[in-house]
């Protein structure tokens, strides 16, 4: 049972129970049918030889990723309200390590968490616009984690052809059927402690921005992004 599912009234419990039962198994029939065309790992391997890792993306590409990137025991945050306990359990599911927190309760433990965890030398994976937005925004908890644990952040970006984005605010980004998905690791950003928050904000913004461009690229002239307008 995972923390605080004897919460859940029976509603939510049915829901819970259900979109967890349904939701792995649906995710891994669909992404068996994707192609996928990951860019730039070799960077990622480089790092994790020396320790920690943070993958930084965009919100609205969690669903390629959490096919793309299952298996590894990256350690990931999912927050504690009902649609967090959905995602925590298909995280699970698909071989990832989940630590419970969000932005507006038990914000401080999940970062603490996902801190030892960079410090420890494990691979953690964190939308700088999640959990609510707005979408293609930074937060700094990313920053906190890479500059203490003294790892670096990879930005990594996405992009499918065919796809199809959904009415949410992250316009999150879903690879159809037999898609092209392709996933770019961008250049390890290193820990700047005395860099202004606000610049190393931007210049992530941009360099997430430029992998998932990158990923468009390959993905084909069709290829969409979570933020592109129709």
């Amino acid at each position: 049972m995972s923390a605080g599912a004897r919460h859940w009234g029976a509603r939510d419990a049915a829901l819970i129970g259900a979109a967890s039962a349904v939701g792995p198994a649906l995710l891994r029939t669909l992404g068996a049918t994707w192609r996928l065309d990951v860019v730039g790992e070799e960077r990622v391997n480089e790092v994790r030889r020396r320790g920690g890792v943070v993958h930084a993306f965009w919100h609205g590409h969690l669903a390629a990723l959490e096919y793309a990137y299952r298996g590894r025991g990256i350690v990931v945050l999912s927050s504690l309200h009902r649609d967090g306990e959905i995602s925590a359990r298909l995280m699970t599911s698909l071989g990832y390590r989940v630590v419970r927190g969000s932005s507006s309760r038990g914000s401080t433990r999940g970062l603490l968490k996902m801190l030892a965890a960079a410090g420890a030398g494990e691979a953690v994976a964190i939308t700088p616009d999640g959990p609510r937005g707005p979408a293609g925004s930074v937060q700094k908890g990313i920053f906190l984690i890479s500059d203490r644990a003294g790892v670096p952040i990879v930005p990594v970006g996405v992009a499918a052809c065919p796809a199809a984005r959904l009415d949410s605010w992250d316009r999150m980004l879903v690879p159809l059927p037999f898609a092209r998905v392709a996933v770019v690791h961008g250049e390890p950003i290193p820990p700047s402690p005395d860099v202004d928050p606000e610049a190393r904000a931007g210049a992530l913004r941009r360099s997430i921005d430029a992998a998932t461009a990158e990923a468009a690229r390959r993905a084909g002239p069709e290829a969409r992004g979570p933020r592109e307008s129709d």
